[in-house]
């Protein structure tokens, strides 16, 4: 089981992804860059590497263990809370640093976990290309490849004679054990920075209160994450600036644009700050860079074959996005994901724990469905909000299943909203009033 904290002492950035309609499965990395502060013990450590010829100076165990112990020095109730779980993590063994696909210019390692003379766990540390982003996850006896990296280092230490228990490792970078490339470790999940194995996040965070912090190392005071998603939309609906920005998009010239128009919710001091999002080539929308994004809100337009409701890029931006950077920066139940439509207007929340992931493979299995799905609409089943509201229900039950995951549709006049959800046995929408 992998719990998540989000590495509070370094810059984050994410990956840009688009909001499309069902016109398109295209997703985006965005060309825009941010300039950002490179991480001194990497970037020190290449500068030396690139210079000397000491064999000791090129293992990447140096720079990951420095870091981790930086955080430690800083966050030592984190040190202590992640040994009750898993056990300390022993710097002075590390596997071999692993490079990406050609062109990958990231770095993942692995440190093991201890517990009573035991490996319990392996810690797996990536930095991105550019050396300005690192994040640390904890992997337990999940899946084949978790297990064969905890029994590979098991077996040196079962070969050898020396210390398991020590919890003062000071020293980085003595003994590399070579593995093999772990596949699922270094998937889509494991390498985007959304975590791995089926669980977002990164189990190395700072600032206040129990998994909370941010990319700046100070951290929004810790949220409770059980929160009511009903009970935060009736919040948000009182917020007049939120509600401005619904007005703003709920126009019938906008549903006749031939581009779609939208904004993202950013964290800000002391309310949200919203953007507009940009528009692609095919005028679709997509997410600005940063890690402060937790929701958006877009049109959808009147035109043939765009569903008035949300495409599976909408969902999986939502999922990926705005999930993830609520978890780290506040609460979950903070993320929302809103489409506006002349026949309605929907709002995506999540209620669950954060434990799902998402693959390569992910967005593109449900576009297929979800054409499939709603092409077999007549075109008078498409104008009806019922008929829309069932096909998609459904195949966020049957198709995307990811608990938590819950669909609302909201008033146009008074913005309350009412929570959707298939029933499998009455193939019905049970439409429950917040």
């Amino acid at each position: 089981m992998k719990k998540n904290l989000v590495y509070g002492l370094l810059l984050l950035s994410t990956l840009s992804v688009s909001l499309n309609s069902c016109r398109t499965d295209e997703m985006l990395t965005g060309t825009e860059q941010t300039q950002k502060e490179k991480i001194s013990f990497f970037e020190r450590f290449e500068k030396e590497k690139s210079i000397s010829k000491n064999t000791g100076s090129s293992n990447y165990a140096i720079p990951f263990g420095n870091s981790m112990l930086a955080y430690f020095e800083k966050y030592p109730e984190k040190k202590t809370e992640l040994e009750n779980k898993y056990g300390f993590v022993d710097l002075k063994i590390s596997s071999q640093d692993i490079g990406g696909d050609e062109g990958d210019n990231r770095k993942l390692l692995f440190f093991p976990m201890l517990k009573d003379g035991k490996v319990t766990a392996v810690i797996a540390g990536v930095v991105n290309a550019e050396r300005d982003y690192l994040y640390f996850d904890v992997h337990q006896n999940t899946n084949s490849d978790v297990i064969y990296l905890i029994n590979k280092f098991q077996d040196y230490y079962d070969s050898k004679t020396i210390s398991r228990n020590s919890n003062n490792p000071i020293d980085v970078g003595e003994v590399i054990i070579i593995v093999t490339r772990p596949v699922k470790l270094t998937m889509y999940d494991g390498w985007g920075g959304n975590g791995g194995l089926g669980n977002p996040g990164h189990d190395m965070g700072g600032g206040n209160g129990d998994f909370g912090g941010n990319g700046g190392g100070t951290g929004n005071p810790y949220t409770p994450q059980n929160q009511n998603p009903c009970e935060k939309m009736k919040a948000e609906n009182q917020n007049e600036k939120f509600k401005g920005k619904v007005k703003d998009l709920d126009k019938p010239e906008l549903f006749k644009e031939k581009k779609e128009t939208g904004f993202s919710a950013a964290y800000g001091q002391p309310t949200s700050n919203y953007d507009p999002l940009a528009n692609k080539k095919d005028g679709n929308m997509i997410m600005p860079d940063g890690n402060k994004y937790y929701g958006y809100m877009h049109t959808h337009l009147d035109m043939t074959g765009v569903v008035k409701i949300f495409s599976p890029a909408d969902i999986f931006t939502f999922l990926t996005t705005c999930v993830r950077n609520a978890k780290a920066k506040g609460s979950m139940t903070d993320a929302y994901g809103m489409v506006i439509t002349s026949q309605g207007n929907y709002i995506l929340k999540y209620s669950g724990d954060g434990n799902y992931g998402l693959g390569p493979g992910s967005l593109s299995n449900w576009q297929t469905t979800y054409e499939e799905t709603f092409s077999g609409l007549s075109t008078a089943q498409l104008l009806d909000p019922v008929a829309v509201e069932k096909a998609f229900t459904e195949f966020l039950e049957t198709t995307v299943k990811v608990d938590g995951l819950e669909v609302y549709k909201s008033d146009k006049t008074t913005g309350n909203s009412t929570k959707l959800k298939f029933n499998k046995t009455t193939k019905t929408v049970v439409s429950t009033p917040c």
